[in-house]
C-alpha cells in the first residue's frame, strides 16, 4: 500500500466500521520463540541440510512463483507441531487471505503456538474479531502502533485521529516474516493477499520470497521477538470488551463458508490441511547453501534510530567490482541513495536499476512522483530498466494462478545483487517511506549459487520483452524507450486514464509520503 496514506486510511475505516478507543492495555510479560522443534518433518528436513552443510551454512530457495511461495506457506503450517511466528504489512480479507487464516486458525485448534503480528494501517478485520482470536488458547494476535481512535460511521474520527498524531501514526510496520517450529521461515516481499498469489483478475505480483533454513533462523526469531514485546505492538486481547471464547466457533464456520464458496477461484489450493511430505523429501538437495544475516529497522518512533536498513545498499556496493543490479517497484531516489549510484557508477561498476513501467505500477501516484528523476538516474551511469505490464505468456505465468488471469502484472520485487555472489531479498523500497519512515527487514546474503541464480532471473527481467530500456537520445537529449514493442517518446502506460492520473497526481505534495 503505497499512496496517499490518508486517503486510505479513511477508506479503511468504512470497510472496518464501528466506533471505538483504544484503552491503555494492562502490563504485559514479554514472550520469546520457543526452542527449535526436535522432532517433526521441518526439524527432519532442517537436520538434513545441516548434515550436508556442518559449516554454518543456511540454506535458501527461491520462492518466484506466487503458486510456489503460497503452497510453501500453506505446507510450512500444515506441517508445523510446535510454533508459528508471522509478521505482516497487510493481511487482506480475501480468499487467499482468509484461507491462511484458517490454516493458522487450524494449527492453534492441534496445539501449535500462533503469534501474528500485523501493521494496523491495512488490516480489514473487526476489533470484536481480533480480540476474540487472542482468546483462544493458543492463538495471540497483535496490531504495531493503532491509532487511538479505531473508527467511526463515516471514518472521520480515525482520519482526524491519524492527523492530529500524524508524525506517531505515520511510522508503519512493512516487515514480512513467517517463521514455523523454528526450523523453517519464508522471508521477502509478499504480504498476504490475492494479488500477491496469484488470484487478483485486476493485476498480480511479480515478487520475490525465499525459503530459509539453517543457523539464520535464530535472528529470525529473536527480531520476531523485538517487535512482538516493543510497546507499538498493541495486544489484540485488547481491542474489544465484548469478545468472548464463544465468538471463536462463527469465524470458524464463517471460513469454511467462504472457502466453500470460493472453492472455484481457490481451485489451485488445497482448502484443508493435507500431507506435504511429498516437497520435503529432496529439499535438502535443492536448497542453496549461502551465509546469511538477518537485518531489520528497529521498531522506535522515527528519529530515534541511528542506523536503518537503507544502510544495505552499502554492504553490496562499497566492495563491488563489476556489476550491481537493483530491483525496485516503487522508485523515488533519497538524495544519499543518488550520491550513492553516481560515486559506484564512477568506479566503473555497472549499476542496473529494474523498476516498474508506468503500466506496471499498482500505484500511480508513486510513479508519477519517480518520473522526474529518470534523467537524474541515467546522468548518474546507471541503467535503467521498467518492467512491461504486459509480460509474454511464459513470464505471466510465473505471477498468474489457474483460473485467473490478470488484466496486467505489476513488479513488486525488492532485491539488490553485487558481483553475482552478494545480495539482499526483503521488504525494502528505494523510495523515501521505505529509506526514513516505515520499518523494513530483509536477509543479506553471501552466496554465488543463490545470487547468480537471482541474477539470471534479473537479467530475463531486462530483456526486451519484457523491459523498456530508457535512454537519452543523443539528438534532442530527451528520453525514450525501446523495447521488442519498438522505440517510443512518451512513457508507456495501461490506458489514456492512467495518463490523466498520472498528471494529477504529480501535482499533489505528497512525494515524501511515498
Amino acid at each position: 500500500m503505497r499512496s496517499f496514506y490518508i486517503y486510505f486510511l479513511i477508506e479503511t475505516s468504512l470497510i472496518l466500521g464501528g466506533c471505538a478507543t483504544l484503552k491503555e492495555p494492562p502490563p504485559l510479560e514479554d514472550v520469546f520463540a520457543i526452542d527449535p522443534a526436535a522432532k517433526g518433518l521441518l526439524a527432519q528436513a532442517a537436520n538434513q541440510f545441516s548434515k550436508k552443510h556442518p559449516h554454518g551454512e543456511s540454506g535458501f530457495v527461491i520462492l518466484s512463483k506466487n503458486k510456489e511461495a503460497f503452497m510453501w506457506r500453506l505446507a510450512l503450517i500444515d506441517e508445523a507441531i510446535q510454533s508459528i511466528d508471522a509478521q505482516y504489512f497487510i493481511f487482506q480479507n480475501d480468499e487467499t487471505g482468509i484461507l491462511l487464516f484458517d490454516r493458522l486458525l487450524k494449527a492453534a485448534d492441534r496445539g501449535v503456538r500462533v503469534r501474528l503480528l500485523v501493521d494496523d494501517i491495512a488490516f480489514a478485520a473487526k476489533d470484536r474479531n481480533i480480540a476474540a482470536i487472542a482468546l483462544h488458547p493458543n492463538f495471540d494476535i497483535k496490531i504495531f502502533n493503532p491509532g487511538n481512535v479505531r473508527n467511526s460511521l463515516l471514518g472521520l474520527t480515525a482520519a482526524t485521529d491519524f492527523l492530529l498524531n500524524f508524525k506517531e501514526l505515520n511510522r508503519r510496520m512493512h516487515n514480512k516474516l513467517m517463521v514455523v517450529d523454528g526450523q523453517f521461515a519464508i522471508v521477502g516481499g509478499r504480504n498476504i493477499g490475492n494479488e500477491y498469489f496469484g488470484l487478483s483478475k485486476k493485476y498480480n505480483f511479480r515478487d520475490l520470497d525465499l525459503l530459509v533454513t539453517g543457523p539464520v533462523l535464530l535472528q529470525l526469531s529473536s527480531a520476531f521477538d523485538i517487535y512482538w514485546n516493543i510497546d507499538l505492538a498493541y495486544p489484540g486481547g485488547a481491542m474489544s470488551e465484548k469478545a468472548t471464547i464463544e465468538d471463536l466457533a462463527p469465524l470458524h464456520q464463517k471460513a469454511k463458508t467462504f472457502l466453500h464458496e470460493k472453492q472455484d477461484i481457490l481451485a489451485s489450493y488445497p482448502l484443508e490441511p493435507i500431507n506435504w511430505q511429498s516437497r520435503f523429501v529432496n529439499l535438502s538437495d535443492n536448497l542453496l547453501p549461502g551465509k546469511a544475516y538477518f537485518l531489520q529497522d528497529k521498531p522506535v518512533p522515527i528519529g530515534e534510530e541511528k542506523y536503518r536498513l537503507s544502510d544495505m545498499l552499502n554492504y553490496i556496493s562499497t566492495p563491488a567490482q563489476h556489476e550491481i543490479t537493483i530491483v525496485t517497484p516503487y522508485l523515488i531516489p533519497t538524495e544519499d541513495l543518488s550520491k550513492k549510484l553516481e560515486e559506484v557508477a564512477s568506479k566503473g561498476v555497472r549499476v542496473s536499476i529494474v523498476t516498474a513501467s508506468m503500466g506496471a505500477n499498482n500505484h500511480t501516484a508513486a510513479h508519477s512522483h519517480y518520473k522526474k528523476y529518470r534523467r537524474m538516474i541515467l546522468e548518474s551511469g546507471a541503467e535503467l530498466f521498467e518492467v512491461k505490464h504486459n509480460l509474454k505468456p511464459e513470464m505471466r505465468e510465473i505471477s498468474d494462478v489457474p483460473p485467473v488471469q490478470s488484466k496486467f502484472i505489476s513488479l513488486h520485487i525488492k532485491s539488490l545483487v553485487g558481483d553475482r555472489d552478494r545480495c539482499f531479498v526483503g521488504s525494502l523500497n528505494l523510495d523515501p517511506r521505505a529509506l526514513i519512515l516505515n520499518t523494513e527487514n530483509g536477509l543479506y546474503i553471501e552466496s554465488a549459487e543463490l545470487c547468480g541464480d537471482l541474477a539470471d532471473q534479473f537479467d530475463e527481467l531486462k530483456q526486451p520483452e519484457n523491459s523498456w530500456r530508457v535512454s537519452i537520445n543523443d539528438d534532442d537529449n530527451g528520453l525514450e524507450w525501446q523495447s521488442s514493442s519498438g522505440t517510443v517518446r512518451i512513457q508507456p502506460a495501461r490506458s489514456f486514464g492512467q495518463r490523466i492520473s498520472d498528471f494529477f497526481f504529480r501535482l499533489m505534495p505528497i512525494e515524501s509520503q511515498l
